[in-house]
């Protein structure tokens, strides 16, 4: 088993609209709320609190934001995925 872990990504919006209830963070499929997002750096950070098991594993990041600017454009909505690998010492 790996030692515990920090999920960090940074999530922006440069309209400043988004907030942490507009994100949704995914490891390997499971939704997790316990995370911790700072809008003004746009630092997001999840501890995931127990050891991750050798293999592949997959991080989603969802965002939504309610933002609206000058032209009325309301906001807009993103989503990046990966992977990591925990290998066996």
């Amino acid at each position: 088993m790996s030692p515990n872990l920090t999920i960090r990504a940074t999530v922006r919006d440069y309209q400043g609209g988004l907030t942490k209830s507009g994100i949704r963070l995914y490891l390997d499929g499971s939704e997790k709320s316990r995370f911790r997002y700072d809008p003004a750096t746009g630092s997001l950070r999840y501890y995931v609190g127990r050891a991750i098991s050798p293999g592949t594993h997959e991080v989603r990041i969802e965002a939504e934001s309610e933002s609206s600017d000058k032209q009325g454009r309301t906001g807009g909505s993103a989503a990046k995925r990966w992977t990591f690998t925990v290998v066996r010492r």
